[in-house]
């Protein structure tokens, strides 16, 4: 899947070095749920979660590459995927050396109508920290609404 500016791939053990990079900036990790520093082991198994939990059907996540430089420079992806009540959660980092430069709006713009269709959901979620006032104001341009540090987006009329 692809933009004019990225491309996504569901992310793999060779993601691993981009990744820890990524998810151990302070920017980042700042509001995200998990302690740092993560180490190279810590990351590997994160993404193979990742991995398991797409052949589970409970997770689908991708990296995000930049084309010109075919850099990675981030991830995004649904967990907490439930077929039974068509519902999952929205997650994405995005490395600070790209922010406020519309690469996550481009990304999750193709990305979840691609995902609603593909898992048949009715209702997206997103857990963001009120703090990250970047993430909330991309989400509430995406539809999202707030109710405390939950978005979610109804998706029965879309």
């Amino acid at each position: 899947m692809a933009t004019p500016r990225v491309t996504l791939q569901l992310i793999s053990h060779k993601d691993a070095a981009s990744m820890h990079a990524i998810l151990n900036n302070p920017l980042v990790s700042q509001f995200n749920d998990y302690t740092t520093p993560l180490s190279k082991s810590d990351i590997k198994q994160l993404i193979q979660n990742d991995i398991s939990g797409y052949y589970e059907g409970e997770v689908i996540r991708f990296t995000i590459t930049q084309n010109t430089l075919n850099k990675v420079i981030g991830s995004c992806g649904l967990y907490k995927i439930n077929k039974e009540a068509r519902t999952a959660f929205l997650g994405f980092e995005l490395d600070p050396e790209f922010w406020q430069q519309g690469y996550m709006k481009e990304t999750l713009q193709t990305l979840i109508p691609k995902l609603v269709m593909h898992y048949e959901l009715i209702m997206l979620y997103a857990e963001v920290n009120k703090a990250n006032t970047a993430s909330c104001k991309l989400l509430e341009g995406l539809g999202f609404t707030n109710n405390e540090n939950i978005w979610f987006c109804s998706l029965k009329n879309n």
